[in-house]
């Protein structure tokens, strides 16, 4: 098995884009990140009985709770200083399982959340695709196993984001197959929003 190709190199790298807000730090983890996250989420049995998506809300495990700081140590750039200053920085996780082929429709976050939202990509690439809600203007933005994205700001409340689905994706003369693919994903819930506590729920349609 091609470990690098799988869970990226040990270096990282930063990607600028054309999108206010939106940062792409590519490998932002390495292997042994990867792998430790990876294991954790299957050793939750999140998935199962064709269950492709689980919420956690309030205080979050340590498998997931450990990227705020990450965020504060290595990029606090990714973000403002009132979204670095508050208290947590994350307290909803949703992780989706994507089976080979399997998309999202484009969307904004639910206003319920706050600004910040930061996505990691694990096991496989695929493509997301960002349009501009105010133009239809499109940007398709590569991630791959690793790769952390940070949406704040013109990026999380303009632009809509999604994954079509396909089996395979172009993107710069190069043609990606996909494979199975987790993606973690950490907002605030703004003040006064339900489902503050600290709660685990899976379902089996994503939103």
């Amino acid at each position: 098995m091609d470990w690098k190709e799988l869970f990226g190199s040990d270096s990282e790298d930063e990607e600028e884009t054309e999108i206010p807000g939106l940062t792409l730090v590519r490998q932002a983890l390495d292997h042994a990140q990867q792998m430790a996250m990876t294991n954790a989420i299957i050793e939750q049995k999140y998935f199962f009985d064709n269950v492709n998506q689980a919420m956690c809300f309030g205080e979050l495990p340590s498998y997931l709770s450990w990227l705020s700081q990450w965020v504060l140590d290595e990029c606090p750039h990714m973000f403002n200083t009132d979204i670095l200053n508050r208290e947590p920085l994350f307290d909803q996780a949703i992780l989706n399982l994507y089976k080979k082929g399997e998309g999202i429709c484009s969307h904004v976050d639910l206003l319920r959340f706050e600004d910040g939202i930061l996505i990691v990509s694990l096991l496989s690439s695929c493509v997301m695709t960002l349009k501009e809600i105010a133009t239809d203007t499109t940007i398709d933005l590569l991630l791959n196993p690793g790769d952390i994205l940070s949406l704040s700001g013109e990026s999380r409340y303009q632009w809509e984001h999604g994954i079509k689905e396909q089996l395979f994706d172009t993107i710069d003369d190069q043609v990606i197959e996909r494979g199975t693919r987790i993606s973690v994903t950490l907002r605030k819930l703004k003040r006064g929003a339900t489902e503050t506590t600290a709660t685990t729920s899976t379902y089996s349609t994503r939103y």
